[in-house]
């Protein structure tokens, strides 16, 4: 059996982004959650996806645009939905590991979906927490499949 991927949101979010090495190596890696069921993420994802690609700043879409990669990608990778206890995890999480609430729900929501491997660029590259390895994808030497 693969190993289980949470895939952050920035790892999306630089598909659209001005680094080409780093748009290429997300394009490649989205082009792989779409074929297999190795890839996930979760609702949070979506909503922070969603709130930067549509802002005046980056707007990477329209309404219209992002209603279509919703539908076409980001729907069907998204395998988590939260309940109330969910986020009693993400508090003990980040108490425990000191992350960011909104990371710690990232890694809470990861941890539930029996994720091995969270990609991220924001969370710490090579700290493993109750079953998962963190990987920064883009850091050169960075395990990734």
């Amino acid at each position: 059996m693969s190993d289980r991927i949470f895939l952050d949101t920035n790892i999306l979010l630089y598909q659209f982004g001005e680094d080409n090495e780093k748009r290429s190596q997300a394009i490649d890696i989205i082009a792989r959650a779409v074929k297999t069921d190795n890839y996930v993420i979760s609702y949070q994802v979506i909503q922070e996806f969603s709130n930067v690609a549509l802002s005046e700043k980056k707007k990477y879409f329209s309404v219209p645009e992002l209603k279509s990669y919703l539908q076409d990608i980001l729907i069907p990778l998204c395998k988590f939905y939260p309940s109330a206890d969910f986020y009693l995890e993400g508090l003990r999480i980040k108490n425990k590991y000191k992350y960011g609430f909104y990371d710690s729900l990232i890694l809470a929501a990861a941890k539930r979906l029996g994720c091995t491997q969270i990609y991220s660029e924001d969370l710490q590259t090579g700290q493993k927490l109750e079953g998962l390895q963190i990987i920064n994808p883009f850091k050169v030497g960075s395990k990734k499949k």
